[in-house]
């Protein structure tokens, strides 16, 4: 099986990143691959940004889609461009933040996002309500930083305050599971895990997980309504 991770900002480290995680954790027989378009925004920091992105993500998605199985939009948003791919191909796509929430209620009663800048607190609330998993998310907590600061995750203040706020959704909101909510956090889970003593989860690898699941079962995107095919 083949799947393709794409970045949709332009940030090499972020890319690379998701390629280490990925390819930790993938099945022998999975071929992954990770790529970031050549334009649009170097981090995600909200929805302009988001929407900066979209036209280079398409764009390098639709010269890859024949080479691949699934695909992932590795931002941790409701990124438009997933509902886009999936009215193009039947293939599997799926986001970051949709996976690791819906592992996020298997592994718990109530999951918290831990997140970026205070912009993203409404922005995922609308996320997990388009999911239908208001009643199971406890909270969205931010660090106040910028999605730019975590290309480098050797800053021991960055990990101080992820860990710092994911404590406080435990403590403080009956928190049972973390999620990292962004794709700049891959990587630092197990060592959070470590400490936390609950389940944090990488939402890079939950969307991979969940992709060899969908394509190991043979299943594809229903083309019923939403998603009937497009002709372009």
């Amino acid at each position: 099986m083949r799947i393709l991770f794409v970045n949709p900002n332009t940030s090499e480290e972020f890319t690379r990143r998701i390629l280490d995680t990925v390819t930790q954790y993938a099945l022998a027989s999975t071929i992954a691959a990770a790529k970031n378009p050549d334009s649009g925004p170097r981090s995600i920091e909200g929805v302009y940004d988001e929407l900066l992105s979209v036209g280079g993500t398409l764009k390098l998605l639709k010269e890859n889609m024949d080479h691949f199985d699934a695909f992932v939009i590795a931002c941790f948003s409701d990124h438009p461009v997933i509902y886009a791919l999936r009215e193009i191909t039947d293939k599997p796509v799926l986001g970051i933040a949709e996976a690791s929430m819906y592992f996020g209620c298997m592994l718990g009663h109530k999951f918290s996002v831990v997140t970026t800048n205070d912009r993203w607190e409404p922005l995922l609330w609308e996320a997990v309500k388009h999911y239908g998993l208001q009643s199971r998310c406890a909270s969205i907590r931010t660090t106040r930083m910028a999605v730019s600061n975590l290309e480098s995750l050797d800053d021991q203040d960055t990990y101080s305050m992820i860990l710092r706020e994911a404590r406080a959704a435990l403590d403080e909101d009956s928190a049972e599971v973390i999620c990292l909510g962004c794709a700049g956090m891959s990587g630092l889970d197990k060592r959070l895990e470590k400490e936390l003593q609950v389940p944090v989860l990488d939402g890079v690898v939950c969307a991979l997980k969940l992709l060899e699941g969908l394509l190991g079962y043979g299943v594809h995107t229903s083309k019923k309504r939403l998603y009937f095919p497009v002709n372009r």
